[in-house]
């Protein structure tokens, strides 16, 4: 089979190259060649995509996300999600130009990452945690997730059988953060009191107890009356007990999550794989910690979402900056900043950060609301909008710079170069989230913006 893109604008993602009404010549799910241009009257035999008024890039690799396997869902290993969710999550991927993802769903099996991986068009990839301390961290704060066999893997197991990475290790489940606001914090005030709270309500009211950096020595009574009153909980819940509701979900995952950080940081060094580290306010001192203890072992540890709304800006800033001088890359995530909001609604930590050279090394989505997050191919199109970055090395953040950074997440992939994966998009210029075709090894999987039959196996 073979395919020409002609007439686009070329990003070939080594983060240097832009080829004005360029051309890709595809062959047997392959790139043939990349040339500056095509004549008008030469022949072609196969396929022909006129990609005038479009940019044409690599299929993008996104090496933050969740919900994309049949295993257990997020470091709290809550339970998996059914094949119609996590199908529909591959889906949206795929229909932004993603072609390659990473579950840092840590706790999946690697069978569950290839059964993924062979019934979606999208590259899936895998990462662990099964280590004691985030076995342990996962089961204080849900657990339902983790099947017996799971209970039984290890990382050393996990690494010969294909994952990549090391992660995700902690996250908001565990640590205090964006998922006990949203779902465990909620559901134990439903359960005691009978009445819901907003995720918002919840982190006010966590704060009040914990405040931003969980600590159970943080308790600020006058900031946990008022919350409790926003919240319509005043009547139904004393403060000593909505004080003790919130440090019961909180606290019994913490300390095994912080631990499981270390633990897998050190293990990532040991095997020489990337560590992929949750960043935010509650881990900023673990970090710190681990960034002077493994100064000069070349050991690569990835600050994920280095941009997390918990931190305040000059926080990330300070952190990121460290972490650049350690050797540390960071990650930033878009979460839903850009467009949906419902979690993150301030940018400022994105721009602060983008807007420093090589302060962020790659981009991902994470998961957002219920997996509602922006698109991994908005935020490329906003760093390049915004000035943040050129446009090649905006695309190659998403592509080739995650390829290098985590080898074996997409051997051949990344870069629009002959004899490379043919994983290509072609999106509208003027927003990119307008993307026409996407092929993965050569075949067409989207076509005028919707899934063709190839895009499920």
């Amino acid at each position: 089979m073979s395919t020409l893109i002609r007439g686009g604008t070329i990003v070939t993602g080594s983060g240097d190259t832009v080829i004005e009404a360029g051309a890709v010549v595809i062959r047997d799910g392959r790139i043939a060649d990349v040339l500056h241009y095509w004549e008008a009257d030469r022949g072609f035999a196969g396929d022909v995509i006129d990609a005038a008024g479009c940019i044409v890039m690599p299929g993008l690799i996104n090496s933050h996300t969740h919900g994309v396997t049949p295993g257990a869902l997020f470091p709290s290993a809550a339970p998996a999600l059914s094949a119609q969710r996590w199908m529909g999550n591959l889906d949206r991927h795929l229909l932004a130009g993603t072609t390659t993802v990473l579950s840092l769903c840590g706790f999946a099996s690697m069978d569950d990452v290839r059964e993924a991986d062979r019934r979606h068009a999208v590259h899936v990839r895998g990462a662990t945690t099964h280590l004691p301390r985030c076995l342990h961290a996962a089961a204080m704060a849900d657990g339902r997730g983790l099947a017996a066999e799971a209970r039984e893997l290890t990382v050393e197991r996990m690494l010969d059988d294909g994952a990549v990475a090391i992660g995700e290790l902690g996250g908001g489940q565990t640590l205090g953060g964006g998922g006990q606001d949203l779902v465990y914090i909620p559901a134990a005030i439903h359960k005691a009191s009978g009445i819901r709270i907003t995720l918002e309500q919840a982190r006010r009211i966590k704060e009040a107890v914990l405040g931003r950096f969980i600590d159970a020595g943080a308790l600020n009574v006058g900031a946990l009356a008022e919350a409790a009153k926003e919240a319509g909980l005043a009547e139904a819940l004393t403060a000593t007990q909505l004080s003790k509701l919130v440090t019961n979900s909180v606290m019994p995952s913490f300390v095994p999550a912080i631990e499981g950080i270390r633990e897998g940081v050190q293990t990532a060094a040991k095997f020489g794989v990337p560590a992929i580290v949750h960043s935010a306010s509650a881990t900023a001192g673990v970090l710190r910690e681990l960034m002077f203890q493994l100064d000069g072992s070349g050991a690569t540890v990835i600050a994920a979402h280095a941009n997390h709304p918990s931190h305040t800006p000059a926080e990330a800033y300070e952190l990121a900056v460290l972490g650049r001088k350690m050797g540390w890359p960071a990650e930033a995530s878009v979460f839903d900043l850009l467009h949906r909001r419902h979690t993150v609604t301030t940018r400022e930590h994105w721009d602060l950060l983008l807007r420093e050279p090589d302060l962020i090394s790659v981009i991902g989505t994470d998961y957002g609301h219920d997996g509602d997050h922006d698109e991994l191919i908005s935020a490329v199109h906003d760093i390049a909008a915004h000035g943040h970055r050129s446009l090649a090395d905006a695309v190659a953040m998403a592509s080739s710079a995650v390829a290098d950074l985590i080898p074996g997440i997409g051997p051949g992939s990344g870069r629009l170069q002959a004899g490379r994966v043919a994983d290509v998009v072609v999106a509208r210029m003027e927003d990119f989230r307008g993307v026409r075709t996407v092929l993965v090894d050569g075949i067409c999987v989207v076509q005028d913006g919707q899934l063709t039959t190839e895009a499920h196996r």
